[in-house]
């Protein structure tokens, strides 16, 4: 299942209500960059809002909630609020995952990592430390 949530920022410019948002993909947002960008300029221009515009402005000082999430990003929102952080690592985390599945399948004959918590961990805590080398 893909990860996907909804951004909206809420703002009030010249007495009017705007109410931007979009629905993100953040595997695609993830594969891209790394890490979840900055979402303000990206509501601004799927939008039309212009980045040089009092309108924009007024956007920048208010916070985006995050609604309707898909998949395992699910976990990670809160009362309109989003872990950034938490979903960045456990998607990292799941990538290494899917990468090893095969191999893990073959040599312990383990379909769901899941089920071995112990193991999970242990194999998170060697690719951290590789990394960290």
């Amino acid at each position: 299942m893909s990860n996907k949530i909804t951004a909206t920022i809420e703002f009030y410019f010249k007495g009017k209500q705007f109410a931007p948002n979009t629905t993100i993909d953040l595997d695609d947002i993830m594969q891209q960059h790394g890490k979840i960008p900055d979402l303000h300029p990206m509501l601004a221009t799927l939008n039309n809002i212009d980045s040089y515009s009092y309108e924009y402005e007024m956007m920048l000082g208010e916070e985006v909630h995050f609604s309707d999430a898909e998949g395992s990003a699910t976990a990670f929102v809160n009362d309109g609020h989003f872990d950034f952080t938490g979903f960045e690592q456990n998607w990292h985390d799941q990538q290494l995952f899917n990468t090893l599945a095969p191999m893990i399948k073959q040599q312990l004959d383990i379909d769901n990592i899941d089920q071995h918590p112990k193991f999970k961990s242990i194999i998170l805590a060697a690719y951290q430390a590789g990394k960290d080398k």
